[in-house]
């Protein structure tokens, strides 16, 4: 009686059971608060040849986060940058990228400025 009560249709009871706890861990973990942070811009990928000159050095971010898993140590991990890669001497206007290594606890309201303007000019030869 007891086998036929726990094994039948057992499928739905484990789903009822797996949603049972998620509803159970968003109440309990699920307090989000919204920060700001104001970070340097960083720039990836460049070449010796060139140097890069940014409009905006500083960029203000704001991040939703779940407050009792995520310490503001992880907070601070989330870093702004622009990626000239494969970029010639001239102004471009570039998107700012997040690097996010906690995707699933920490993630991006708002990013301003959106986009950057990018300078770049031929470096000067040493030695000459």
């Amino acid at each position: 009686m007891l086998r036929k009560l726990f094994l039948e249709d057992i499928h739905y009871k484990v789903l009822a059971l797996v949603i049972g706890f998620l509803f159970w861990f968003a109440v309990n973990f699920g307090t989000k608060s919204v920060i700001s942070i104001e970070k340097d811009l960083e720039i990836r990928n460049t070449e010796e040849r060139y140097t890069y000159k940014l409009s905006k050095k500083k960029v203000k971010m704001k991040i939703v986060l779940i407050e009792r898993l995520v310490p503001m140590e992880m907070a601070e991990r989330v870093q702004p940058f622009v990626d000239v890669r494969g970029l010639s001497p001239g102004r471009h206007i570039l998107k700012v990228q997040i690097s996010n290594p906690y995707k699933l606890v920490i993630s991006l309201e708002k990013v301003e400025p959106e986009r950057v303007e990018v300078y770049i000019v031929e470096a000067p030869q040493r030695g000459e």
